[in-house]
């Protein structure tokens, strides 16, 4: 018989630190909004098990996530590839890769003490979730919200707005567990903020456990590389509407009325198997026609001019959609030494796991890149399994990997192009792409193949 567990911690950084993941401020943080949080679900169906983990983070990163993975084996026995350490991406969360392997991404000063415990807080969520295993029912339920996110690369194109719900019960029928999958970055608080927040999950978990007393709700965020919230964050658009809180929360309850919908038509079933699974796959770095010199001097440029005197927080007329054309220096910056990384590890490849979990007849199929949505959408297609999310973050941060076609889009581009906000903006994310054409559909298919031996 299925049994299932979950449990909560507080993974809030300090005060005092930098805030997360924008650039053109130097806030530190004043307050938290709300816990972020480290969640953990359990199943096992009495010979396999296996755990989910999600995090209010930006990056699961490699080390993290070994980390992690290591004491949980300690704790309960569950092996390596059966736990999925998955980052929600929320922007308002600190900027920390934990051992990812994309050129120019950094940690954040000041947050050694804050990483040292990570990995005991994350994994003790695993613990209890563990020890709390009890009888439980499961099922899964797919509705659409329309008109909540865009292809911010290319807005004219469709994206997923599945909003995804694996439903958990005890045998009484009580709500124990609602897994809750969308896609689209969260972004929307931006860079006007003093204080941590678990962005717009904060408020879909809230609304969802407010309508479903006792229910732990886990938000996992899908391949959303493309991907942004509302529908008029597209880049290059200067009418976008505001950052705001009120934003932020209208989105959260907006998907919380989905899954609510969605979970309600889930029938929980006591009949269900559990399987996890993992793989490697060895990509090809992405090669271009920059060579080490020019990039060099490029770099040299970029050094030598003044750098900006950033204020504490963005204005109101600042937004992610258009911020690279108002403040260019650290995009160029990533772009130059991504790029230079990609001549210097030209024979590297990028080592990356293609990971699933099953419980019944719902999947989720984990990659630790920012996926964009058509690749995504392709796993999700071809899965056997009658309900599937195709989680992205996960396991590691390895950067953005668009669709095959898309990288056509900026090939032969020179440099001194390309770093022109102005004119490829709009294609951020296949820009800085590390991986090579073609590579994608080498991870598409590895997913299907897993997804398949676990239906099997």
């Amino acid at each position: 018989m299925l049994q299932a567990g979950v449990a909560r911690v507080d993974i809030t950084p300090p005060l005092g630190l930098p805030l997360g993941c924008w650039a053109a401020r130097r806030c530190l943080s004043r307050g938290a909004r709300e816990p972020l949080v480290a969640q953990a679900l359990v199943l096992s169906d009495g010979e396999r098990t296996a755990a989910l983990v999600t995090m209010d983070l930006v990056f699961a990163g490699r080390d993290l996530t070994d980390a992690v993975r290591a004491r949980v084996r300690e704790l309960t026995g569950i092996p390596p590839e059966s736990v999925l350490v998955h980052a929600t991406h929320s922007h308002s969360a600190p900027s920390l890769s934990r051992g990812s392997g994309v050129a120019g991404l950094q940690d954040a000063a000041g947050f050694e003490a804050y990483t040292a415990v990570l990995p005991d807080l994350v994994s003790g969520a695993v613990f209890a979730a563990h020890r709390r295993l009890r009888p439980a029912h499961v099922g899964a339920a797919v509705t659409h919200a329309p008109g909540l996110s865009v292809n911010r690369v290319r807005h004219e194109r469709p994206v997923d707005d599945a909003v995804t719900v694996i439903r958990v019960d005890d045998t009484g029928g009580a709500p124990l567990a609602a897994v809750v999958d969308f896609t689209a970055h969260p972004i929307t608080v931006g860079g006007i903020t003093t204080e941590w927040d678990a962005e717009y999950p904060a408020p879909l978990r809230a609304a969802v456990e407010a309508e479903l007393p006792g229910v732990e709700c886990l938000f996992v965020q899908g391949c959303a590389g493309d991907v942004a919230p509302f529908d008029d964050w597209w880049f290059g658009n200067w009418d976008a509407s505001r950052h705001s809180y009120e934003r932020r929360d209208w989105l959260g309850e907006k998907l919380a009325e989905a899954a609510l919908e969605a979970h309600a038509r889930a029938e929980p079933s006591p009949d269900a198997r559990v399987a996890a699974g993992a793989e490697w796959l060895d990509l090809r770095r992405r090669r271009h026609h920059y060579t080490a010199d020019e990039l060099r001097e490029a770099t040299e440029a970029w050094e030598a001019g003044a750098q900006p005197d950033w204020p504490e927080t963005w204005s109101q007329e600042v937004h992610t959609m258009t911020s690279a054309q108002q403040f260019p220096a650290s995009y160029m910056w990533g772009a130059l030494t991504m790029y230079a990384d990609m001549v210097e590890r030209a024979d590297v490849p990028v080592r990356t796991e293609v990971q699933a979990l099953a419980v019944g007849d719902a999947a989720i199929a984990a990659n630790s890149f920012e996926l964009f949505n058509e690749p995504g959408s392709r796993i999700k297609a071809s899965s056997p399994f009658g309900t599937t999310i195709a989680a992205a973050y996960t396991n590691d941060y390895l950067g953005y990997l668009p669709a095959s076609d898309d990288l056509d889009l900026v090939a032969g581009v020179p440099l001194g192009d390309i770093l022109d906000q102005d004119k490829w903006r709009w294609a951020y994310g296949i820009t800085n792409s590390n991986v090579d054409r073609g590579e994608v559909d080498r991870l598409v298919e590895a997913s299907t193949e897993l997804l398949g031996r676990l239906h099997a």
